[in-house]
């Protein structure tokens, strides 16, 4: 498995597809900051409106466009034209995705909006940007992103059988290709995702996330680099932020929380598979990190 797939199942992403907008006239929609662990994304299927965040950044976006907020950032949605003040939506119920509507039935914009739910302690998400967008213009008609939105608005379109959870699945599917866009166009350029950028740090960084559970030292991880341990030291540092050290804890932890939600095994079992041979030190990690300890944890999956 590789670096990026591995840290895509650290974080036990998980998509759904919520509702549908449609759009008419002057119109202006807030959406409030939301709980670690959850990405709201939302794709525009046609027409245009403007995306503004409390740092006073403006983004326009247009058909084909799709926006991810890894950290569930606020920002107010408008319309093209004149500022108005938000508004809320009727909801119209009865169709494979609740519509939210503002005018009448013929919408200037079509959009689908979704979320991505994940490890709230996700490396892979910390790594992203506050917002990233994939502008319809960067990728191939024929490409795969934009034929997997074509199935998902067909399903959606089509209120069939079971098509709720088709959708959710396809959504799923649909962060996997919005990362690959991304990282397309943009690299690997912050945080865990960095070292993966450096032919030398990259390998004892795949060496950590294929087994976090190794008794790793400085000179080991140094010597898959083939560097001296001062310069690994000061060359890790300076491209992850961190030290080794930190970004192992948080890989190991992440493995213990998936193995908390997704396995019944033990603590100590659980401590064990993830480097630690105390369950107190594991379980004291963990609740550093998460804020609860890990049996409360499991209690609450």
């Amino acid at each position: 498995m590789n670096a990026i797939d591995k840290l895509i199942s650290l974080a036990n992403v998980r998509g759904s597809l919520d509702l549908r907008c449609q759009f008419q006239g002057d119109w202006a929609l807030d959406h409030e900051q939301q709980t670690l662990g959850n990405a709201p994304y939302h794709i525009v299927l046609a027409g245009e409106c403007r995306v503004e965040f409390p740092d006073g950044q403006r983004l326009p976006m247009r058909a084909g466009d799709i926006l991810l907020l890894p950290r569930g950032a606020p920002h107010v949605m408008h319309s093209p034209g004149k500022t108005v003040a938000p508004t809320s939506p009727k909801v119209i119920s009865g169709a494979t995705l609740p519509i939210h509507r503002i005018g009448g039935a013929s919408p200037e914009l079509d959009m689908l909006c979704g979320g991505f739910h994940f490890n709230r302690a996700s490396l892979l998400f910390a790594s992203l940007p506050e917002y990233l967008v994939i502008p319809s213009g960067a990728l191939p008609a024929n490409g795969p992103l934009p034929a997997l939105v074509d199935v998902i608005r067909a399903e959606a379109d089509a209120n069939k059988v079971g098509a709720r959870f088709l959708l959710d699945a396809l959504s799923q599917a649909l962060f996997t290709l919005i990362l690959r866009a991304h990282l397309a166009n943009h690299g690997q350029d912050s945080g865990s995702l960095a070292l993966l950028g450096d032919k030398r740090l990259g390998r004892a960084w795949q060496s950590m996330l294929d087994d976090p559970a190794h008794e790793w030292t400085i000179q080991s991880l140094a010597d898959l680099a083939s560097m001296s341990r001062a310069n690994f030291m000061r060359a890790f540092v300076k491209v992850a932020g961190v030290s080794p050290w930190v970004l192992l804890t948080q890989v190991r932890m992440e493995l213990a929380f998936s193995l908390l939600s997704h396995s019944h095994l033990g603590l100590s079992d659980i401590a064990v598979q993830v480097g630690y041979q105390s369950q107190a030190a594991f379980s004291k990690k963990f609740k550093e990190l998460y804020g609860e300890a890990p049996g409360r944890v499991r209690r609450t999956i």
